[in-house]
């Protein structure tokens, strides 16, 4: 795994940390699929990390901002496991395929594409973004960007429907380590037979797995 040795700061509601060089793990959703007291809840969340953050230094620091973007990714995701009134319109499957063939689309351009899942409401995606140029890699904001831009396009038209497709936010975690990055792999494959749409994750049509470059990087 790459040192971590650069920091690039960018913000909507939550706080993001682009680290050159590193993989990451990055959750999005589609619009309006999680209700506002669950939202709230997260901000809420979100503002007392901050607090703690201003009261702590040096290893402590590092060691609360490890556990705590584990945790907020992990609540952000059993949230939209566990919410069933929102659009499930990832589970179609031109959908789901438009989908997929858009983040297919960036690897080897963008971004390394180790692994990725498709649910019902929301994506599990894990890469490695390209350096842009001399000074810049791509940020996670802008492929994103990309990606949502384009299928929103296409699946609203499968629906023939207009508007919001997907939320803005997001979220990412920096993977820091091996051990680390064995375990995002393993609960984004694992997201549906923890949702218990399947039994064995090898059973999910909308899942990817880079066997190749993820043997590599272990």
């Amino acid at each position: 795994m790459n040192k971590l040795n650069f920091k690039g700061y960018y913000k909507r509601n939550l706080p993001h940390i682009q680290i050159e060089g590193c993989i990451y793990a990055i959750s999005f959703r589609l619009a309006f699929s999680l209700p506002k007291t669950i939202l709230d809840k997260l901000k809420n969340d979100k503002k007392l990390y901050e607090e703690n953050c201003k009261k702590l230094e040096g290893e402590q620091l590092k060691l609360y901002k490890d556990e705590n973007s584990k945790k907020y990714y992990e609540d952000f995701d059993n949230f939209l496991g566990k919410y069933k009134n929102s659009a499930n319109w990832l589970l179609t499957d031109e959908v789901a395929k438009v989908v997929a063939d858009s983040l297919h689309f960036w690897h080897n351009k963008r971004y390394d594409l180790y692994c990725y899942c498709i649910m019902p409401n929301h994506v599990h995606l894990i890469i490695k973004p390209y350096r842009k140029n001399e000074d810049y890699y791509y940020s996670i904001s802008e492929i994103l960007f990309s990606i949502k831009r384009y299928t929103a396009k296409k699946c609203n038209k499968i629906f023939k429907r207009e508007g919001q497709f997907w939320q803005h936010e997001h979220y990412d975690h920096v993977i820091r380590d091996v051990k680390d990055f064995n375990y995002q792999i393993l609960y984004t494959l694992e997201n549906p037979v923890k949702a218990n749409l399947i039994s064995k994750w090898d059973e999910w049509e909308y899942s990817f797995l880079n066997k190749d470059l993820c043997s590599a990087t272990c």
